[in-house]
């Protein structure tokens, strides 16, 4: 490739990999990997106890929430009752917001008063989201508005340390972060509060005399840790067997005793990172998170623009120094630099830092891409389109209904371009294409369908109106036939009767397979089919009233509401395009591909643009697009038009105020210019 396609691809490097580092729309795949990536289950605490209400405390004491604060008045005794024994702390991942029986409720705050027991008491953030305003008098909605927090109550408060037990899930729906503490709003209190892990953690640091480390968070005041252990495999005791003496005192002696639910009837377990099949408890996240502060297991994300930047670097690097070597090695040298990145980052997470991985393969991945391209292509042209027409591929291929649509449409483009180049040569047109401005709309011509990577195939592939329902249609036919025949000989039914209903179904059944496939469907046979789309068989209709929707179709072969789902590819294509930072050369590539769906008329869509309002580039593009689509051999709700056809319905188009009449021509002369030449 040239040099100056080399540049390209050096920006373009750049360019794309700033974006999805800063924008991080793979979130969920990137968690996937780093996920398993820095995740090492090093075992759990041997000091870290769970005692959990489980299955059999529930079957032996009954439904938690018609307990008295008593059991956990006599849980408390029990772990106290040798001084020797007695655990560090306790953490109640409870919420005993409010008052219950006066008597169980006191005897709770004797116990811990009593036996002077270091406990932790679960308290409950309720979030509800707002309308506020920030510094420069702008109006946000604040989803983490904290409205109120659900205390212990005022007895039990002034003998435990408050710790907030709320979760942080991820976006992807995993637990991976977690909190120190809140800042307490101003209407609910002063100061922080720290979450229950961290009181925990720091109740227990402070009476074995370790020095308290509080990692460092991101700017969300979360964190990422690493878990210990997988589900069940911290020291689990069963509160019931504890009551009942089951299990000796020595059990607590200095540990970190954690009580919390243990039953799938408490709807308290979540889907830890570490562990995506399986889902673990409340008080099992907090034993992890709790053994993460005390090991040092913690990390922050990155700073998205330093690692955006940091990722550049070593992508340009990477590709500069891989350049000059051949296919092969520069292969090999890809898997080496992908690994020793894994390996590097891998490092990094122990120390405390987390970053992205899945841009870097991607990236990686498309710089192999760019390899094999400039290892067979020669001329500075191919070189400069080929990325752009492998992604437009990627669109074509994905269903053989669409293959080589995109291309063809760039073609078209280019033809016209090129066309009107020729005449104003000749002084016939004063409109000119400069070789930037021809690149610019081919270049989105390429990309105009991208947004069709979101369109189901189910709708892409709809090649008649009924989408696979014949079948549906052709058994039930064949019952009610049946059942009539059992009626007549069996209810005595007349065989008039008998053979009337089964004419009906045959007639229904010929009748939509006529107009199952065609393209238009005459007012004459739409009047036919809703006769037939009124039959029934004792009651129950010969087609469901989506069979129906897909029978009136009267053009095509997609109802409405499929019609909108196809229709939304252009939006799609915008919101992608518009993520890409394109260099001034390509700056209108949104504008352009967004738009070959406009009419001059303002009936196009998805902004209903006007002919004032629409480039020459655009009318050319839906120009392009609308001939393609005429001509194609591949549609599964046509068959080929031949191109005199083809064009005579773009030119009663034009004059319908569609499509430029003008570009018409120019396309048409072109295409018969190239039958001639291929002739």
């Amino acid at each position: 490739m040239s040099e100056n396609f080399r540049k390209a691809m050096v920006v373009f490097i750049a360019v794309l990999a700033s974006v999805l580092v800063i924008f991080n729309p793979l979130y969920g795949v990137d968690s996937f990997i780093t996920d398993h990536l820095y995740t090492k289950l090093s075992g759990t605490d041997s000091k870290i106890i769970i005692v959990g209400v489980d299955e059999e405390t529930l079957a032996a004491y009954g439904n938690f929430n018609v307990w008295s604060r008593e059991k956990m008045a006599a849980l408390i005794n029990k772990m106290y009752e040798n001084p020797e024994n007695a655990p560090a702390v306790v953490g109640l991942d409870f919420i005993f917001a409010d008052d219950y029986y006066e008597s169980s409720d006191k005897m709770l705050v004797d116990a811990i008063k009593d036996n002077k027991a270091n406990v932790v008491a679960g308290t409950n953030i309720v979030y509800r989201g707002r309308v506020e305003h920030d510094s420069k008098g702008g109006v946000y909605y604040n989803t983490e508005h904290i409205e109120k927090i659900e205390m212990p109550f005022d007895g039990l408060s002034e003998v435990v340390t408050p710790g907030f037990t709320n979760e942080c899930i991820a976006k992807d729906g995993y637990v991976r972060y977690a909190m120190n503490a809140i800042n307490l709003p101003e209407d609910i209190g002063k100061g922080f509060q720290d979450s229950f892990a961290c009181a925990v953690y720091k109740q227990y640091y402070s009476v074995v005399g370790e020095k308290i480390n509080i990692p460092g968070k991101n700017s969300n005041s979360q964190f990422q840790f690493r878990y210990s252990g997988q589900t069940g495999e911290f020291s689990k005791l069963s509160l019931e067997a504890i009551l009942d003496n089951r299990v000796p005192s020595t059990a607590f002696k200095d540990a970190i005793v954690l009580v919390g639910a243990y039953a799938p009837g408490f709807q308290d377990s979540y889907q830890p990172a570490s562990d995506r099949g399986s889902t673990m408890y409340g008080v099992e996240i907090h034993a992890n998170i709790i053994q993460a502060y005390m090991q040092g297991k913690t990390m922050v994300v990155a700073n998205r623009f330093i690692m955006a930047f940091m990722t550049v670097v070593l992508l340009e690097l990477f590709f500069m120094l891989a350049h000059g070597y051949k296919l092969p090695i520069r292969m090999g040298s890809s898997l080496v630099f992908a690994g020793g990145y894994l390996f590097v980052g891998r490092l990094i997470a122990v120390a405390g830092l987390c970053i992205p991985c899945v841009y870097m393969l991607i990236m990686i991945a498309i710089i192999d891409f760019y390899f094999v391209v400039d290892n067979y292509q020669k001329e500075l042209k191919e070189q400069m389109w080929s990325f752009t027409e492998a992604m437009a591929a990627a669109v074509d291929e994905r269903t053989p209904y669409n293959a080589s649509h995109t291309r063809n449409v760039a073609r078209y483009c280019g033809m016209v371009v090129d066309y009107i180049n020729s005449l104003n040569a000749k002084g016939l047109e004063k409109e000119y294409y400069s070789q930037s401005k021809k690149e610019q709309l081919v270049f989105a011509a390429l990309l105009h369908d991208i947004g069709k990577m979101a369109v189901p195939l189910a709708v892409m592939n709809k090649s008649t109106r009924l989408g696979g329902r014949e079948k549906d249609i052709e058994k039930r036919f064949e019952k009610f036939r049946l059942q009539a025949r059992v009626a007549m000989y069996e209810q005595g039914k007349s065989k008039d009767w008998c053979a009337d209903i089964s004419n009906k179904t045959f007639e229904a059944w010929d009748l939509i397979c006529r107009v199952n496939a065609v393209g238009f469907i005459e007012e004459e046979t739409r009047n036919e089919l809703e006769k037939v789309m009124q039959y029934e068989y004792e009651g129950e209709p010969f087609f469901t009233d989506e069979e129906k929707d897909c029978l009136r179709i009267v053009k095509g072969t997609l109802t409405e509401a499929e019609r909108k789902v196809m229709e939304s590819h252009v939006v799609i294509t915008k919101r992608i395009l518009s993520k890409v930072h394109f260099n001034r050369q390509f700056r209108n590539t949104v504008e352009l591909a967004g738009q070959h769906h406009e009419f001059l008329n303002g009936k196009g869509y998805p902004d209903g643009l006007t002919a004032k309002e629409l480039s020459s580039g655009a009318r050319i593009m839906a120009v392009a697009d609308i001939c393609d689509a005429l001509l194609a051999t591949d549609r599964p709700y046509k068959k080929p038009v031949p191109m005199e056809k083809a064009f005579e319905i773009m030119r009663d188009m034009a004059e319908k105020g569609n499509i430029d009449g003008k570009y018409v021509e120019y396309l048409y002369y072109c295409l018969k210019q190239r039958d001639k030449l291929e002739g």
